[in-house]
C-alpha cells in the first residue's frame, strides 16, 4: 500500500497536491476523488477528521462586534491602569516593573518572572516590608516616607532638600513646612525624622524598620522622646508586647529608660502578666520585666500575686517554662518555695522537657536535701526512663555531678553500673554512665576494669572492652574510664590487648576503636 501511495502521489493533479482549503479542511470533491483512487479508507478518514479538529482555527475573526468588544476592554484597561497608579502610593510591595496588563483577564497581575539582577533587591524589600498582622492599614502609607529614607544612598540633608524642591506630598500633606525648613540654621534631618516617627508610634509600631529606629531612640534619645514613646505604646498594650518586632521596643524600655517610665510600663502590663507569659513573644517581655524586679521586693510580690494561682498552667506551657526559670534565677528562694510540690506533681512531664529539666536543676541547686528529698527519690525511681531520654538524662547527670553524697546518690550509681553495657550503647544514657564513673573510687574502677576484660556474651572471642570501644556511643564511656584510671590499670589493659592478637586486630578494625587504642597508648606514655 505504501509503495502504491508513493508511486501515485507525484502524478496527482495540482488540486490533490494541496489537499487543504483556506480553512485547513478537505473539500467534499477532494474526498470523493481520494476514495475513488483507494486512498481514503475508513481509518484514514477518521485520522484526517481528528487532525482537522486539532488544527482547526478557532480564533475570532474581525468584525464590528469584536471591535466594539475590544474597545470596551481598552476602556476597562485604562480604568485599571488609573487604579494601579492610585494604589502606587498606598502599597509599595509590588513595583511598577512587576505589573503587566492582560486584556484577556482584564486584571493587573504581577509578573511571574523577574530579572536575575533585580531578584536580590526585591527579596531585600520583602524583608524590610515585613509587618505584623495587627498593624493598621494606614501603616503602608506612612512607611512610604520612612522606607525611601532608609534605602536612600544619599545623606539625609540631600534627601530632604530634594523632596522640598519637588514638593512631593505624602499622606495628602506637603512635605515643606516651617518646621522642616531645610535652609534654616536650626534644621536637623535626623531630629525631624525622630519627631515624625514618635508622633506615629501607636500606628506603625509593628514594622521592622520602625522597631529598630525606636530602639535606637530609646537608647540615645531625649527624655521627652522616651516619655512620648511610652505614652504612645501604652495605647496599644498588650498587642505591641505580643508582636514579633514590637516586643523588642518594650524590652528596651526596661533596659534604657529611667525608673519612672519603667514603673509606668510595669503598672500598665500588670493585668496581662499571665497572658504574656504564655505568648511566644510576650514571654520575652516578661523575662525582661522580671529582671527589672531584681532586689525589689514589692515588685516581686506583685508578679507572684498575678502568676502564683496559674503557675501549674505555666509549667505545662512551652513559653511559661521560660518565665518560671527566670523567676527562680531572680527571686529569693524563699518566695519560690511553693514551687516544690508543683514540680513533684509534674516531675514525669518536666523531666523530659528541655526547660522542665532546667527548672529541676535549679531546684536541686537552690534547696536543701530535706526540701527536695522527694524529687531525688522520683529521679532514682525513674532512672531507667530518664537516662534514655534526650533531656531526662541531664537530671540524672546533675544529681551525680553536683548532689552531695547521700544514700540516694549511692543507690543511683549502683543501678547505673548494674546495666553498664545496655546504658553505655544508648545515645543519651551513655552520658549518665560517664557521670556515674566520676563518682566511683579507685577500687570500684578496678572492678569495672575486670568486667571490661571479660569475654562478651555477644562476642565469643572478644572482650567487653573491645566491643564497647568499637561502638559509636560506648567509646566515649571507655575514654572516660581511661581518663579516670591510674597508670597500673592502663598498663594492665594494654598488656592484655597485646597478648591477644585477635582483640588487637578487632579494636583496630573500626575508627572508634583506633582512637581508643591511640588514646590508651598516649595515656600510658604520659
Amino acid at each position: 500500500m505504501n509503495n502504491i501511495l508513493s508511486d501515485t502521489l507525484p502524478y496527482l493533479p495540482k488540486d490533490f497536491q494541496g489537499t487543504e482549503n483556506e480553512e485547513g479542511q478537505l473539500s467534499d470533491q477532494q474526498k470523493v476523488k481520494l476514495v475513488n483512487l483507494g486512498m481514503m479508507t475508513p481509518m484514514s478518514n477518521t485520522l484526517t477528521y481528528d487532525f482537522e479538529q486539532m488544527t482547526l482555527d478557532t480564533s475570532p475573526k474581525e468584525s464590528e462586534i469584536n471591535n466594539k468588544y475590544y474597545a470596551n476592554i481598552d476602556t476597562i484597561n485604562e480604568q485599571e491602569e488609573n487604579k494601579c497608579k492610585l494604589q502606587k502610593y498606598q502599597s509599595f510591595k509590588i513595583t511598577k516593573e512587576q505589573i503587566r496588563k492582560s486584556p484577556k483577564h482584564k486584571t493587573c497581575q504581577p509578573q511571574q518572572t523577574v530579572p536575575q539582577l533585580e531578584l536580590g533587591e526585591q527579596n531585600l524589600e520583602c524583608q524590610i516590608d515585613q509587618q505584623s498582622p495587627v498593624t493598621s492599614s494606614m501603616n503602608a502609607q506612612t512607611l512610604k516616607f520612612i522606607k525611601e529614607l532608609w534605602n536612600s544612598d544619599k545623606s539625609e540633608t540631600e534627601y530632604f532638600n530634594e523632596m522640598v524642591d519637588q514638593k512631593i506630598p505624602y499622606l495628602n500633606q506637603p512635605i515643606y513646612s516651617p518646621l522642616m525648613d531645610c535652609h534654616s540654621p536650626i534644621y536637623e534631618p535626623d531630629i525631624e525624622m525622630d519627631l515624625y516617627i514618635t508622633s506615629l508610634v501607636d500606628q506603625v509600631w509593628g514594622n521592622q524598620i520602625v522597631s529598630r529606629k525606636l530602639q535606637k531612640m530609646i537608647e540615645s534619645g531625649s527624655n521627652e522622646q522616651k516619655e512620648l514613646i511610652v505614652q504612645k505604646l501604652e495605647r496599644v498594650t498588650p498587642q505591641v508586647e505580643k508582636d514579633i518586632f514590637g516586643n523588642y521596643v518594650v524590652q528596651k524600655i526596661f533596659e534604657c529608660t529611667n525608673n519612672k517610665l519603667q514603673q509606668r510600663m510595669f503598672n500598665k502590663l500588670k493585668p496581662h502578666f499571665y497572658d504574656l507569659s504564655k505568648n511566644t513573644f510576650g514571654c520575652r517581655v516578661m523575662q525582661k520585666l522580671i529582671e527589672y524586679t531584681y532586689n525589689r521586693n514589692d515588685l516581686q510580690i506583685i508578679v507572684l500575686q498575678q502568676l502564683q494561682s496559674n503557675m501549674r498552667s505555666l509549667i505545662y506551657d512551652l513559653n511559661g517554662n521560660y518565665v518560671i526559670f527566670k523567676m527562680l534565677e531572680t527571686f529569693d528562694k524563699l518566695k519560690m518555695e511553693f514551687m516544690i510540690p508543683l514540680i513533684e506533681e509534674s516531675f514525669n512531664y518536666m523531666g523530659q522537657q528541655i526547660y522542665g529539666c532546667k527548672i529541676i536543676h535549679k531546684m536541686i541547686q537552690q534547696y536543701s536535701q530535706q526540701q527536695i528529698a522527694k524529687i531525688i527519690r522520683l529521679s532514682v525511681q525513674n532512672y531507667n526512663i530518664l537516662s534514655q531520654t534526650e533531656y531526662g538524662n541531664y537530671v540524672l547527670q546533675h544529681i551525680l555531678q553536683y548532689w552531695i553524697p547521700s544514700q540516694e546518690k549511692t543507690y543511683l550509681v549502683q543501678l547505673v553500673l548494674q546495666q553498664f553495657f545496655q546504658l553505655s550503647i544508648n545515645k543519651y544514657a551513655s552520658n549518665t554512665v560517664e557521670r556515674a564513673l566520676e563518682a566511683l573510687g579507685k577500687l570500684e574502677l578496678i572492678s569495672i576494669m575486670k568486667w571490661l576484660l571479660c569475654r562478651s556474651p555477644n562476642q565469643q572471642y572478644t572482650s567487653n572492652f573491645v566491643v564497647l570501644a568499637n561502638h559509636q556511643y560506648a567509646n566515649y564511656v571507655i575514654k572516660k574510664f581511661l581518663v579516670l584510671s591510674d597508670h597500673n590499670v592502663l598498663k594492665y589493659i594494654s598488656d592484655h590487648l597485646k597478648q591477644n592478637q585477635y582483640e588487637q586486630t578487632a579494636i583496630k578494625s573500626t575508627v572508634h576503636g583506633q582512637r581508643i587504642n591511640s588514646f590508651l597508648e598516649k595515656q600510658i606514655q604520659n
